[in-house]
């Protein structure tokens, strides 16, 4: 007897109580269950589960708005992915999206159908009345924290807490990365779904890029544009040794190493099934020059000294917010208080194996000066001897995430400078660093 297939709201639904309710990743779940649906229902059905979260925020609002009682969390859950579709797709009949949740509903609930019926009819009666205050408005309508929206607006000015806030919720395009060493740029471009951007990326317009051809033989990769930038921004030449402190997945470790010859990537991350994914991908872009292991970024004592360091700390991730709508269902204010050390001790121990006239890169893919230019010039006050050469900050748009980068050096390259750097792997003061940061 063949498997009947699954009903598509059912599907989603089960879907966003995994992410919701049990702290499923979005992406990882998807891989695992999207083709349960039919192909032709799959991108509607992404739409659906990625809008919900992204949503999220504005979709409880509108609950809270037509209910006197907080419903029960499945419940919920129900509501808000039928009041998305309400008022973003329009190609959805409301009807329909709310004759589907009330069937729903009963199968899964019984009576509470009927409490659901109401509560989706009330949101078809009244429309949805954002608050007036201009804060207030934005986070409401992109789902994003009050104290997000002041933080955002207090360090780049409203015009820009607007932006970022409005493309949390973009639907991004796909772009894949040229692996030179497996591809040329002809034969790849050659492709009719790849649109060239430049030399080396391209916007993906196939259905799946991890079932490409090009995918599967090594020759490409997925990374977001503003990701590329910091391995340009880390200016790698061929020959040198690059140590990537927190790699994985591994995407700008593999980035790195296609671009050199002779030179070798050390890329390293604390957790040991992270590291699996970094080894995976390396056999399968065939990179030899890319060495995995686990290590923490906080005690590199058994490294040696490189040309390059990429220092790409964990962060809040509110950069990545359209690629990663997870993020917005725990932004909490507090994660920044146990991150600022963490960062700077990871910045403080990857300096120390930097050769004297090395470059290093520290990165984040979050917008928020604390944990990026607050967090540079914190450590050029406790070490006059190195200097700040260049940084960026990548805002995030329509086509891409946003991303911080600032490239350090030594001021002095003397033999003096290379000796005292050595002493500095022994005489690290970890608490002493991690102290700054909390007064």
């Amino acid at each position: 007897m063949e498997n009947k297939l699954p009903d598509m709201r059912a599907w989603i639904y089960d879907a966003l109580c995994a992410v919701i309710l049990k702290g499923t990743y979005s992406n990882l779940y998807l891989k695992d269950h999207l083709d349960e649906l039919p192909e032709n229902q799959r991108p509607l059905a992404t739409r659906i589960f990625y809008g919900t979260i992204q949503n999220w925020g504005l979709c409880d609002y509108v609950i809270s708005k037509h209910t006197d009682r907080t419903p029960d969390p499945k419940i919920r859950i129900l509501l808000a992915m039928t009041i998305y579709q309400i008022i973003f797709l329009k190609k959805i009949p409301d009807y329909a999206a709310v004759d589907a949740a009330v069937k729903l509903a009963h199968k899964r609930f019984g009576k509470a159908s009927g409490y659901v019926n109401g509560v989706l009819r009330s949101v078809l009666r009244d429309k949805v009345k954002l608050p007036s205050d201009t804060l207030e408005r934005l986070s409401v309508r992109y789902s994003i924290p009050l104290w997000l929206i002041r933080l955002w607006e207090n360090h780049y000015g409203l015009e820009k807490a607007e932006q970022m806030a409005k493309t949390s919720n973009a639907v991004l395009p796909v772009y894949v990365r040229r692996n030179p060493r497996r591809i040329g740029e002809e034969e790849f471009f050659a492709d009719p779904e790849i649109e060239r951007m430049d030399a080396d990326m391209g916007r993906f317009t196939g259905s799946s890029a991890a079932r490409h051809p090009f995918y599967r033989q090594g020759r490409m990769s997925v990374q977001d544009p503003g990701s590329f930038e910091i391995v340009k921004f880390l200016d790698v030449q061929d020959g040198e040794s690059v140590l990537d402190v927190c790699a994985a997945p591994g995407t700008k470790s593999m980035a790195i190493a296609e671009r050199l010859g002779s030179g070798a990537v050390d890329a390293s991350d604390v957790h040991e099934h992270r590291v699996e994914l970094i080894k995976t991908d390396a056999r399968r872009l065939h990179l030899k020059n890319v060495h995995a292991s686990v290590r923490d970024a906080r005690n590199l004592s058994d490294a040696g000294l490189y040309d390059r360091i990429l220092c790409d700390v964990p962060c809040t991730g509110y950069g990545v917010l359209a690629r990663k709508p997870d993020i917005k269902l725990k932004l909490k204010p507090e994660t920044l208080d146990s991150l600022l050390p963490l960062q700077a001790e990871i910045l403080e121990e990857a300096a120390a194996h930097l050769k004297p006239e090395g470059k290093l890169v520290y990165s984040t893919c979050t917008l928020d000066r604390k944990e990026n230019e607050k967090q540079v010039e914190k450590f050029l006050d406790c070490h006059p001897d190195w200097q700040l050469e260049e940084e960026q900050t990548v805002f995030p748009d329509e086509t891409r995430n946003g991303f911080y980068m600032a490239r350090l050096s030594r001021r002095g390259q003397s033999k003096a400078a290379d000796d005292g750097m050595k002493q500095n792997i022994q005489r690290f003061v970890r608490s002493n660093q991690a102290s700054k940061f909390n007064q």
